[in-house]
């Protein structure tokens, strides 16, 4: 699966993927210490916000039962 985590801070932006939820939300969670702006996109194209990061483990682990 791909996750894409993008990021702004004032004028810059950074867009790394990541391919698992797990690593995703830890450059996410690291972006924001570093006061960053952060979304991550899932697989399903549904964007979370850093207060619904969890949701993309919960997400993943779903995926994976039906695989």
């Amino acid at each position: 699966m791909t996750f894409i985590v993008e990021a702004s801070k004032g004028e810059a932006k950074a867009v790394t993927v990541r391919l698992s939820a797990a690593v995703a939300i830890a450059k996410g969670r690291a972006l924001i210490a570093e006061g960053w702006q952060v979304i991550i996109t899932g697989p399903d194209g549904i964007s979370y916000d850093p207060g619904e990061f969890d949701q993309l483990l919960h997400h993943g682990r779903t995926v994976s039962s039906e695989s």
